[in-house]
Protein backbone atom coordinates (compact mmCIF):
# COMPACT_ATOMS: atom_id res chain seq x y z
CA UNK A 1 0.00 0.00 0.00
CA UNK A 2 1.42 3.36 -1.02
CA UNK A 3 -0.01 5.47 1.78
CA UNK A 4 2.97 7.83 1.68
CA UNK A 5 2.43 8.43 -2.04
CA UNK A 6 -1.18 9.44 -1.39
CA UNK A 7 -0.16 11.74 1.46
CA UNK A 8 2.57 13.30 -0.67
CA UNK A 9 0.04 14.06 -3.42
CA UNK A 10 -2.17 15.84 -0.89
CA UNK A 11 0.63 17.73 0.85
CA UNK A 12 2.41 18.80 -2.33
CA UNK A 13 -0.85 19.72 -4.09
CA UNK A 14 -1.89 21.79 -1.09
CA UNK A 15 1.41 23.63 -1.13
CA UNK A 16 1.12 24.31 -4.86
CA UNK A 17 -2.40 25.69 -4.39
CA UNK A 18 -1.21 28.01 -1.63
CA UNK A 19 1.59 29.37 -3.81
CA UNK A 20 -0.43 29.74 -7.03
CA UNK A 21 -2.80 32.69 -7.41
CA UNK A 22 -6.41 31.92 -8.32
CA UNK A 23 -6.75 31.83 -12.11
CA UNK A 24 -9.18 30.97 -14.85
CA UNK A 25 -9.14 27.42 -16.20
CA UNK A 26 -5.62 26.53 -17.34
CA UNK A 27 -4.81 26.33 -21.03
CA UNK A 28 -3.26 23.11 -22.37
CA UNK A 29 0.16 24.76 -22.16
CA UNK A 30 -0.40 25.59 -18.50
CA UNK A 31 -1.41 21.99 -17.77
CA UNK A 32 1.89 20.63 -19.04
CA UNK A 33 4.24 19.52 -16.25
CA UNK A 34 6.85 22.11 -15.48
CA UNK A 35 10.39 21.42 -14.44
CA UNK A 36 11.48 22.60 -11.03
CA UNK A 37 13.65 25.72 -10.95
CA UNK A 38 17.39 24.97 -11.08
CA UNK A 39 18.63 23.63 -7.76
CA UNK A 40 15.11 22.89 -6.52
CA UNK A 41 13.66 19.37 -6.24
CA UNK A 42 10.92 18.38 -8.67
CA UNK A 43 7.76 16.74 -7.29
CA UNK A 44 9.10 13.36 -8.46
CA UNK A 45 12.42 14.00 -6.69
CA UNK A 46 10.55 14.94 -3.52
CA UNK A 47 8.42 11.80 -3.67
CA UNK A 48 11.55 9.65 -4.07
CA UNK A 49 13.37 11.47 -1.26
CA UNK A 50 10.46 11.20 1.19
CA UNK A 51 9.96 7.53 0.35
CA UNK A 52 13.65 6.95 1.02
CA UNK A 53 13.46 8.82 4.35
CA UNK A 54 10.22 7.17 5.51
CA UNK A 55 10.91 3.66 4.17
CA UNK A 56 8.87 3.38 1.00
CA UNK A 57 5.21 3.83 0.26
CA UNK A 58 4.11 2.16 3.48
CA UNK A 59 6.20 4.60 5.58
CA UNK A 60 7.56 1.73 7.67
CA UNK A 61 10.42 3.90 9.01
CA UNK A 62 8.05 6.45 10.56
CA UNK A 63 8.84 5.38 14.16
CA UNK A 64 12.58 5.62 13.43
CA UNK A 65 12.25 9.10 11.91
CA UNK A 66 10.22 10.31 14.90
CA UNK A 67 12.82 8.84 17.26
CA UNK A 68 15.63 10.63 15.41
CA UNK A 69 13.93 13.99 15.99
CA UNK A 70 13.26 13.17 19.64
CA UNK A 71 16.88 12.13 20.20
CA UNK A 72 18.01 15.52 18.87
CA UNK A 73 15.89 17.34 21.46
CA UNK A 74 12.86 18.07 19.28
CA UNK A 75 10.24 16.11 21.21
CA UNK A 76 8.06 19.22 21.54
CA UNK A 77 7.99 19.73 17.76
CA UNK A 78 7.35 16.03 17.07
CA UNK A 79 4.51 15.94 19.59
CA UNK A 80 2.87 18.85 17.77
CA UNK A 81 3.10 16.97 14.44
CA UNK A 82 1.69 13.73 15.83
CA UNK A 83 -1.10 15.18 17.96
CA UNK A 84 -4.04 17.21 16.66
CA UNK A 85 -3.44 20.94 16.38
CA UNK A 86 -0.93 23.27 14.77
CA UNK A 87 2.46 21.90 13.75
CA UNK A 88 5.49 23.55 15.30
CA UNK A 89 8.16 24.45 12.76
CA UNK A 90 11.58 22.94 12.28
CA UNK A 91 14.33 24.72 10.38
CA UNK A 92 16.93 23.68 7.83
CA UNK A 93 19.70 23.37 10.42
CA UNK A 94 17.58 21.09 12.60
CA UNK A 95 16.89 18.87 9.58
CA UNK A 96 20.64 18.67 8.92
CA UNK A 97 21.21 17.83 12.59
CA UNK A 98 18.63 15.02 12.54
CA UNK A 99 19.60 13.39 9.25
CA UNK A 100 23.23 14.48 9.10
CA UNK A 101 24.85 16.72 6.55
CA UNK A 102 26.34 13.70 4.81
CA UNK A 103 22.89 12.18 4.19
CA UNK A 104 21.45 15.51 2.99
CA UNK A 105 24.48 16.00 0.73
CA UNK A 106 24.02 12.53 -0.74
CA UNK A 107 20.29 12.99 -1.36
CA UNK A 108 20.95 16.35 -3.03
CA UNK A 109 23.92 15.17 -5.08
CA UNK A 110 22.07 12.16 -6.53
CA UNK A 111 19.37 14.47 -7.87
CA UNK A 112 21.50 17.50 -8.74
CA UNK A 113 19.66 19.61 -6.16
CA UNK A 114 21.08 22.42 -4.03
CA UNK A 115 21.73 20.97 -0.55
CA UNK A 116 20.46 24.01 1.35
CA UNK A 117 17.32 24.17 -0.77
CA UNK A 118 16.69 20.48 -0.12
CA UNK A 119 17.09 20.90 3.65
CA UNK A 120 14.72 23.88 3.52
CA UNK A 121 12.11 21.89 1.58
CA UNK A 122 12.45 18.96 3.99
CA UNK A 123 11.92 21.31 6.94
CA UNK A 124 8.71 22.56 5.35
CA UNK A 125 7.19 19.18 4.46
CA UNK A 126 8.35 16.68 7.10
CA UNK A 127 6.07 18.13 9.82
CA UNK A 128 3.08 17.97 7.43
CA UNK A 129 3.90 14.42 6.34
CA UNK A 130 4.30 13.14 9.91
CA UNK A 131 1.05 14.90 10.81
CA UNK A 132 -0.76 13.12 7.97
CA UNK A 133 0.84 9.75 8.82
CA UNK A 134 -0.45 9.96 12.41
CA UNK A 135 -4.20 10.69 12.14
CA UNK A 136 -4.89 8.86 15.40
CA UNK A 137 -2.38 11.00 17.28
CA UNK A 138 -0.01 8.06 17.74
CA UNK A 139 3.06 6.82 15.92
CA UNK A 140 2.44 3.27 14.82
CA UNK A 141 4.70 0.93 12.91
CA UNK A 142 3.47 0.47 9.36
CA UNK A 143 3.94 -2.44 6.99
Amino acid sequence: MDILGEILKQVLAGAAEQQAPQQRAPTPQQRAPQAAPPGMPSPDDLADIFKQIFGGGSAEKLPEVVKQFEEKGMRDQVDSWVRPGPNKPVDRRQIEDVFGTREIDELARKRNIDREQLAEVLSRYIPKIIDELTPSGQVQARR
